[in-house]
């Protein structure tokens, strides 16, 4: 698509086809996912006790942030995106069948889990940091936040209020299912990313600096970037402390809550009610209160929400808790990634965009392990308890920082993208 003919539906208060397409695709594969989120973790209790080796699996999914984030970042300025993610979901179509043969045919163990869901993380990257990348060539830069908000409505809804409680049900009835339905779900949503036709801006050109120089130039940029760099660095440490409980959440579920797989699933799909309230408002609070008061409110939620089900390990408190942290969530997404779009070249988005990324999600691979232990060591609670208190230290260190870098970006209501460096 054109830059005029984006204009020209920006302008028109409608978005154009090819982010319907996405948008579709994006559906599908989320429903399929959220099918697999409930699954996954129900099907590895089964096949370990231990704590460690529960965590083990989050662990597995979220290694590849760490590991290949910053070179992904550069790969994808250089090739085809839309290619990356019609591949990627054919990838991880294909793993999730062999998962579900696996668990059908009880041939799967945890360690053989582990290490399937890592390879699915690999994919899941190439695919995520690619639509993020892509959207900008799709819609206009004053409808992002419209397009993301919708996005993860569509998320939200698909992977967490359907596709979380119809993974736990159907997986009792049928232990290998999730992970075909997920399989067909990933493959269709695929086909349909490689029928949109659109005109991805700037084109890929043959590379004139190492590899090494281009992954520099991204770290340098994010670097210099104190707003940025900032949220990166607080998105780190939440990501990071959440994982500490949600690592060994469906034991925690089973152990403390006394919920069955259907029950856990339920529970889910409760939480993400927040989740949709949150795509459904996170506009509005942004404009509301201001994106910077909007993105500190949220950091508060997200450190306070942690405490409460260590304190009272009640079925309505996580729930509570959890909704109301997910509508805190989404509404922070729904302002960093639509920054993030706008304030970064499109030249750079790439590799820029995957710095930002290894800091901000990498650290979800530690947050599993240490979680993981935690639990061993201390008992599924102060899994909560630790998560609330680092977190709040975190807000302590870092708001001053980013409230001085707010007021230099954050002042206009759109901000243009900086000029690349040279």
């Amino acid at each position: 698509m054109s830059n005029s003919e984006r204009h020209d539906h920006a302008h028109s208060g409608r978005l154009p086809n090819s982010y319907w397409r996405l948008f579709t695709s994006s559906t599908i594969s989320n429903l399929g996912d959220g099918v697999v989120v409930a699954a996954a973790p129900l099907l590895a209790i089964s096949l370990t006790d231990d704590s460690r080796l529960i965590a083990s699996i989050s662990f597995a999914a979220m290694l590849p942030w760490l590991v290949l984030s910053l070179p992904a970042g550069v790969y994808l300025d250089r090739h085809d995106r839309q290619k990356i993610m019609f591949r990627a979901n054919l990838v991880r179509g294909i793993i999730f069948a062999l998962i579900a043969i696996g668990a059908a045919t009880k041939s799967i163990n945890i360690y053989l889990l582990i290490i399937a869901t890592a390879i699915a993380g690999v994919c899941e990257l190439f695919f995520d940091m690619s639509s993020q990348a892509i959207l900008p060539a799709i819609v206009d830069q004053e409808s992002l936040e419209v397009a993301n908000s919708r996005l993860y409505i569509s998320q939200i809804i698909s992977n967490g209020f359907i596709g979380l409680p119809f993974g736990a049900w159907i997986f009792v009835i049928a232990i290998g299912a999730p992970f075909g339905i997920n399989a067909i779900a990933l493959i269709l949503a695929g086909l349909l990313i490689r029928s949109i036709r659109i005109d991805l801006e700037p084109k890929a050109e043959t590379p004139t600096n190492s590899f090494g120089a281009d992954l520099k130039e991204g770290l340098a940029w994010l670097w210099k970037h104190d707003l940025l760099r900032t949220l990166a660095i607080m998105l780190g440490i939440a990501n990071m402390c959440g994982m500490f409980a949600q690592a060994v959440f469906v034991k925690f579920a089973r152990d403390e809550l006394g919920l069955g797989a259907r029950g856990f699933g339920i529970l889910l799909a409760a939480i993400s009610v927040g989740s949709i309230l949150g795509g459904l408002i996170g506009e509005r609070v942004s404009k509301k209160l201001g994106a910077t008061a909007a993105i500190i409110l949220s950091y508060i939620v997200f450190a306070v929400s942690d405490v409460v089900p260590g304190v009272i390990p009640k079925i309505w408190s996580v729930a509570l808790s959890g909704i109301i942290m997910a509508i805190a969530g989404t509404t922070w997404n729904v302002i960093t990634v639509s920054m993030r779009q706008r304030l970064i070249p499109a030249e750079l988005f790439g590799r820029v965009n995957s710095v930002y990324r290894f800091i901000g999600t990498g650290s979800t691979a530690f947050g599993a392990i240490i979680g993981g232990q935690i639990a061993y060591s201390f008992g599924l609670r102060a899994t909560y308890l630790a998560s609330g208190a680092v977190l709040l230290v975190a807000l302590i260190t870092l708001g001053p920082i980013f409230l001085r870098a707010a007021k230099i970006y954050i002042v206009p209501e759109r901000t243009p993208a900086p000029p690349s460096i040279t």
